[in-house]
C-alpha cells in the first residue's frame, strides 16, 4: 500500500483541527458517574495512522491539504538549518521525512512523527515571531537587584517538572521580561518583582515577582 505525502500530511492537519491540537496519548475522562472512563481525545498518530491503513480520508477537507502542504514546505526550509549545523536530531529527522514524495504501509514511525509535525511548527512559527520581536525591542530599563513595577502582558507559560514552576515570559512595556511562578499567567497583569539578569539578547530575567493588580 502506498501513500502520497498529501495524503499523509494531509491527514496529520486533519488530526490536528479535529483534536484543537497535538496529543501524543489518547486523553480519557476521570469523572467519577462513569462506570467506565470515557475517550476524549484520540492520539493525533493514532488517528492518521487509522485512516491511512483504512483509506478513509471522508474527514480530511481540501484545507487540511494545504495546510499538510504548507507544513511541509515549512520543514523543508529546515534545509538551512542543517546546511549551516544549527539542526537538532529531531528536526533532522522531520526535514527528511518531509522529502519523501511517497509513503508505504511499513512507514508507521514516519506517519507518527508527521502526525506531530503541524503543532512543531506552530510552536516554532511562533518562537520565531518571538525572536523577531525581542531582536526589535528594547532592554529593560535598571539595574541588578533594582525593584521594577509596571504592567506586563504574558506571552507563554511553561511548567517545568524540575522546579514544579511555571517559566512565564512577555511584555512589559516595549521589554522582554521572565520569570518563574507558581500558576500560568495569561493576559495582562500588574507585577512587581526584582532584576535578576540582564541577558545580552535584550530580555531580561526577574524574580521575586508579585501580583499586585
Amino acid at each position: 500500500m502506498k501513500f502520497t505525502a498529501d495524503q499523509v500530511w494531509g491527514c496529520a492537519a486533519a488530526a490536528q483541527r479535529i483534536n484543537e491540537g497535538y496529543f501524543k496519548e489518547p486523553t480519557w475522562s476521570q469523572e467519577v458517574n462513569l462506570t467506565e472512563p470515557k475517550l476524549l481525545k484520540e492520539a493525533n498518530k493514532s488517528l492518521v495512522k487509522n485512516w491511512l491503513a483504512r483509506g478513509d480520508y471522508s474527514l480530511v477537507t481540501a484545507a487540511d491539504i494545504t495546510a499538510g502542504q504548507t507544513a511541509r514546505n515549512y520543514i523543508k526550509g529546515w534545509l538551512m538549518k542543517e546546511l549551516s549545523g544549527k539542526i537538532t536530531d529531531f528536526e533532522r529527522t522531520a526535514l527528511k521525512i518531509a522529502q519523501k514524495d511517497e509513503f508505504t504501509g511499513r512507514d508507521l514511525y514516519d506517519f507518527a512523527v508527521v502526525a506531530c509535525l503541524p503543532s512543531s511548527v506552530e510552536r516554532d512559527r511562533a518562537h520565531q515571531e518571538i525572536k523577531r520581536e525581542v531582536y526589535y525591542s528594547e532592554q529593560l530599563m535598571g539595574n541588578i537587584g533594582e525593584t521594577v513595577i509596571g504592567e506586563f502582558t504574558a506571552v507563554k507559560s511553561a511548567f517545568s517538572q524540575m522546579y514544579n514552576k511555571f517559566k512565564v515570559s512577555g511584555r512589559m512595556g516595549e521589554s522582554f521580561i521572565d520569570f518563574w511562578f507558581s500558576a500560568p499567567i495569561e493576559g495582562s497583569v500588574r507585577i512587581k518583582g526584582k532584576i535578576k539578569n540582564v541577558r545580552g539578547d535584550k530580555t531580561t530575567a526577574l524574580n521575586y515577582v508579585k501580583i499586585i493588580g
